[in-house]
This record gives structure tokens, sequence and C-alpha cells, in this order.
């Protein structure tokens, strides 16, 4: 590895690190409850089929 290189990925380690302290990942119980029912209705809705409904193509 280059000390170009070793520096660029020491420099991404330092801002990674800075970024996680000073921001705070939200934990509370609307995120937390939310996202999977969120994810259990958009499961139930069904997949488009492909060659179905209005495309871009053939417009000009």
């Amino acid at each position: 590895m280059t000390s170009s290189a070793k520096e660029q990925r020491d420099r991404l380690s330092r801002v990674g690190e800075a970024l996680q302290s000073s921001v705070a990942v939200p934990t509370d119980t609307f995120i937390t409850d939310d996202i999977p029912l969120l994810l259990t209705k958009l499961s139930r809705i069904p997949a488009k089929r492909k060659g179905k409904g209005k495309t871009d193509e053939g417009k000009g």
C-alpha cells in the first residue's frame, strides 16, 4: 500500500469517527416501530410486471 493510499484510508477513518461522535443515531420508538411495519405493508404490494403499463419508449 502506498503512503498516499494509507493517508487517504487514515483520513477517511478519522472523518468517520468524527461523524459518529457528532451525529447521534436516532433510537426513538417512531423509527424502531414504524420501519418494520412499513416493510411488512410494502411486501404485500404485488410486483409490477414488465410489459404492462405506460413507458417512455415511443414518445417523441
